[in-house]
């Protein structure tokens, strides 16, 4: 795909506020297979945006999780604690 870099920032925005990927395809008037096609091959400049917004997102949660957590917060205790096991399997595996 030939996208601008106005384009690809709306990508990432868009990632970032958790809109569905065929949903930002329309919004900067892309074809939705190839866009998802984009997406889903690594190395593209589709999916390199849409993860970057999409982690910045995750950044900001997690910290905001991790930070509650140490404050008492139960939930979020277990919330940590969930991602602590994830991450323990990744580097298991990977």
């Amino acid at each position: 795909m030939n996208l601008n870099a106005e384009q690809l920032k709306c990508i990432e925005d868009f990632a970032y506020r958790l809109i569905p990927p065929g949903l930002i395809a329309i919004n900067i008037e892309a074809d939705e297979i190839d866009f998802i096609e984009a997406l889903r091959t690594p190395g593209t400049e589709v999916r390199t945006a849409f993860y970057k917004g999409y982690m910045n997102q995750m950044i900001e949660t997690r910290e905001a999780i991790i930070k509650t957590a140490q404050n008492g917060s139960n939930p979020a205790q277990t919330e940590l604690l969930k991602f602590m096991r994830e991450m323990n399997n990744h580097i298991l595996y990977e």
